[in-house]
C-alpha cells in the first residue's frame, strides 16, 4: 500500500497539472503550454519509475530508453517555461539543441535493446540499475555499453539540475527587477515563486545527485524510503502548478518598449531638472499614483518622453525603482487616512483603494516594508497619540 502511494503520488500530481495547462481556457500564452509539456514529461518519468520499482524488468529494459529521454528533457522544458514567462522569445530551432543529449542517448539505448536478447536485457536491469554492479561492467559487450549510456545520462542529469536551475534563478531575479521598473502594482507579476522553488529544487537536487550516483537499486531494497522523494517532489510539482496557475502574464508593452510612440517632443528637448520638476508635479499635485494600474508608460506618455529615460531618472535621482517610487507616495497618502481623527471609519480595503493600491494585501505588505509596521499598528499608534494630546 505504502509503495503504491509512493509510486503513484507524483504521477497523479504531474498529470493533473498537465491536463490543467493543456486545456486551460483562459489566454495564457505559450508559457503555460510549455509548462504542460514539462508536467507531462514528469508524468512519464514517474510512470517509468513505477514500472521499475514494480520489478517488471523485461518491460523496463525498453522503458529505460523513454526514461532517459524524459529525464534529460525535464529541466530544459522547465527553463523554457521560465524564459517564456519572463517575456523572452525562444528560437525553437536553436533551443531544440538543448534536447540533443536526451534524443541521442535515448535512441542509442533503444537501438541496443533491439539487438540484446531478453536475458541480456534483464541482466542489464538487475546488475547495473538495481545492484549498481559497475565494477563488473564490461564495456566491450552490448550490455556494458548500455550501462555506460545509463551512467552518462545520470551525469548529464546532474549537470542539467545545476545549470538550468541556476539559469532559472538568474532569469527570475532579472525579471523581478524589470517588473519593479515598469509596474506600480507588481502583485502576481513577479516570479518570486519561480526563484524560491528553483532554490528548493536545487537544494533537493543535491540530495538527488547522491541518489543518482548510487542508483535506484537502493530504493528497490528499501521500499519505504520511496516515500521521502515521492512526497518532496510531489509537493514541489504541486507548488509549481499552483503558482503558475495564479501567475499573471506580463503585458505586451512590457516586452516591446520600441513600440512606444509620442505625438510630440523628443526627450532631447527636456532638460533633466525640468523633467524632474514635471515628474514631481505629476505625483505631488496631480496624484497620478492613485491609479491602481499605473505603469511607467502612463507616466512617460504624460511627460511625452521615453519610459527608459523616466526609469533612469527615478533610479539615479531618487535611488529607487518605479514601484518603490510610486509606493512612497501611496504610503504617504495612506498615512493621512490612517492618522485622521475619524480613523475608525475607514477600513483597510477603503484606504488601500483610495491610496492607489490594488488590494489590502499589497497595501499591508508595502506599508510594512516601508514603515516597519502594519497599517493597523500605525493606526493604533496614531490613536494613542490623539488620546495623549486630548488628555
Amino acid at each position: 500500500m505504502v509503495k503504491s502511494i509512493a509510486l503513484l503520488l507524483p504521477v497523479y500530481v504531474t498529470f493533473m497539472w498537465a491536463l490543467v495547462f493543456f486545456f486551460q481556457k483562459k489566454t495564457s500564452g505559450m508559457a503555460n503550454k510549455v509548462l504542460a509539456l514539462f508536467m507531462l514529461t514528469a508524468t512519464l518519468l514517474y510512470c517509468s519509475h513505477a514500472i521499475f520499482f514494480q520489478q517488471f524488468y523485461n518491460l523496463y529494459s525498453f522503458i529505460d530508453s523513454i526514461y532517459i529521454l524524459v529525464q534529460l528533457s525535464l529541466y530544459p522544458f522547465f527553463y523554457a517555461y521560465i524564459l517564456l514567462l519572463s517575456g523572452q522569445k525562444i528560437n525553437v530551432y536553436r533551443y531544440s539543441l538543448n534536447f540533443i543529449p536526451a534524443v541521442f542517448l535515448a535512441t542509442v539505448s533503444l537501438a541496443l535493446n533491439v539487438v540484446l536478447t531478453p536475458n541480456e536485457r534483464v541482466i542489464y536491469v538487475k546488475e547495473i540499475l538495481v545492484s549498481s554492479n559497475l565494477q563488473g561492467l564490461n564495456v566491450t559487450t552490448l550490455t556494458g555499453i548500455k550501462g555506460i549510456i545509463s551512467i552518462l545520462s545520470r551525469l548529464i542529469f546532474i549537470l542539467h539540475a545545476i545549470i538550468y536551475l541556476l539559469l532559472g534563478i538568474n532569469t527570475a531575479n532579472k525579471h523581478n527587477r524589470l517588473i519593479s521598473d515598469f509596474y506600480s502594482n507588481t502583485e502576481g507579476r513577479k516570479m518570486n515563486w519561480v526563484r524560491n522553488i528553483s532554490l528548493i529544487t536545487l537544494f533537493v537536487s543535491l540530495f538527488g545527485i547522491a541518489l543518482a550516483i548510487i542508483g535506484r537499486g537502493y530504493f528497490s531494497r528499501h521500499e519505504l524510503s520511496l516515500l521521502i522523494p515521492s512526497v518532496i517532489f510531489s509537493t514541489i510539482y504541486f507548488l509549481i502548478g499552483f503558482n503558475a496557475n495564479e501567475q499573471l502574464m506580463i503585458s505586451e508593452e512590457f516586452t516591446n518598449p520600441e513600440s512606444e510612440t509620442f505625438s510630440s517632443n523628443g526627450e532631447s528637448q527636456f532638460h533633466e531638472s525640468k523633467l524632474k520638476t514635471r515628474l514631481l508635479t505629476l505625483f505631488e499635485k496631480d496624484k497620478i499614483y492613485i491609479n491602481a494600474d499605473l505603469r511607467i508608460t502612463t507616466v512617460s506618455e504624460a511627460l511625452q518622453t521615453n519610459r527608459t529615460y523616466i526609469s533612469r531618472l527615478i533610479n539615479e535621482e531618487f535611488g529607487m525603482n518605479f514601484n518603490e517610487f510610486v509606493n512612497k507616495y501611496r504610503i504617504r497618502e495612506s498615512e493621512k487616512l490612517l492618522s485622521c481623527e475619524d480613523h475608525n471609519v475607514y477600513t483597510l480595503e477603503y484606504i488601500a483603494e483610495k491610496s492607489g493600491f490594488g488590494n489590502a494585501n499589497s497595501f499591508t505588505r508595502a506599508f510594512k516594508e516601508l514603515k516597519g509596521l502594519t497599517p493597523g499598528q500605525y493606526r493604533l499608534n496614531c490613536q494613542k497619540q490623539l488620546q495623549v494630546r486630548s488628555n
